[in-house]
């Protein structure tokens, strides 16, 4: 047990890395990976990842085949900020790869019980015979993120994790996982989990909706089978990180595309959540934002030089 998935995640790459390893990441993901590659002396090596399918993995062999990677953390179900679900082939072949390499593979599975359809989408622990995937997960999406409490499976990393929580913080907070324990055993948790995998099902249609009816048509925008987030690709007149500033001054909160890369990448691309429901509000500031980008889109496109994505960076 440990305070979050992202101390699950530290505790696992500490234990099955060394400072200035490679660790391949999904690109785009979640920029909190970058701090904690970064604190752990640690080199990003970002994998091209489809909204629909996930990594590349053609791309993950061929840096594998040139001895470039030394672990591999993925979030293979309802990636942030894409959405993307790897299909269950994908992961049972990603996790062959990596064994026939003995590269661990850190599953990062938080959004794992956000799904839409009616069955939860395989892990890549599933798949795992060898122990080389260590699961990581938490409560902090599905419950409330001010609980910390995230939990890891290590498999043959076991003892170095043990070590690691041990000289890091002994142990987490016993009362809380009580109270969740009691939560989950009289049965509240599912029946909570299964009322919010309905709500977000009907917030994910109505934000979509929305930015079909309000935003460029030019706009392309993910369809996620899970999750809380929306993936847009706006038009290539729109920087993110402008829009951000203005969409801020209407206190409208995006998440520009470029803080999702090493390389910032993602120019014209936004990240938007639909965890809250939506209400007149909602629909009115999402009105206001699609006409600040149509605006935005009205104008020349700039004529900045596009930095080159290298391939290994730190």
């Amino acid at each position: 047990v440990t305070q979050g998935c992202m101390e699950a995640l530290a505790f696992c790459l500490q234990a099955v890395t060394q400072p200035g390893d490679v660790v391949a990441i999904e690109r785009p993901t979640y920029f909190g990976i970058f701090n904690l590659l970064k604190n752990l002396g640690l080199r990003a090596l970002e994998i091209p990842t489809d909204p629909d399918t996930g990594p590349d993995l053609d791309f993950l062999r061929a840096a594998i085949s040139k001895d470039q990677v030394n672990a591999v953390l993925f979030v293979p179900s309802f990636n942030n900020p894409l959405g993307s679900l790897m299909p269950d082939g994908q992961k049972k072949a990603l996790v062959e790869m990596l064994a026939e390499k003995q590269i661990p593979l850190v599953e990062d599975d938080i959004y794992g019980e956000m799904y839409f359809g009616k069955t939860r989408p395989r892990t890549c622990k599933s798949y795992d015979t060898e122990g080389l995937v260590l699961y990581c997960s938490s409560v902090s999406k599905s419950l409330a993120p001010g609980y910390r409490i995230g939990w890891c499976i290590p498999g043959r990393y076991k003892k170095q994790v043990l070590h690691n929580k041990l000289t890091h913080c002994i142990s987490s907070a016993t009362p809380t996982q009580a109270a969740i324990a009691l939560f989950c055993e009289n049965g509240r948790f599912d029946l909570h989990l299964r009322h919010l995998r309905k709500a977000l099902h009907t917030q994910c249609l109505r934000y979509w909706q929305a930015v079909k009816d309000f935003f460029p048509a030019e706009t392309r925008v993910s369809q996620p089978q899970g999750g809380y987030v929306l993936w847009l690709e706006l038009p290539e007149q729109v920087d993110a990180f402008q829009l951000f500033h203005r969409a801020k001054q209407h206190q409208i909160l995006i998440a520009p595309g470029q803080i999702f890369s090493v390389a910032g990448c993602y120019s014209h691309h936004i990240r938007l959540g639909f965890g809250a429901p939506y209400s007149e509000e909602i629909e009115k500031s999402l009105n206001t934002l699609g006409s600040i980008i149509q605006d935005m889109a009205n104008k020349p496109v700039r004529d900045v030089p596009r930095r080159r994505l290298p391939v290994v960076s730190g």
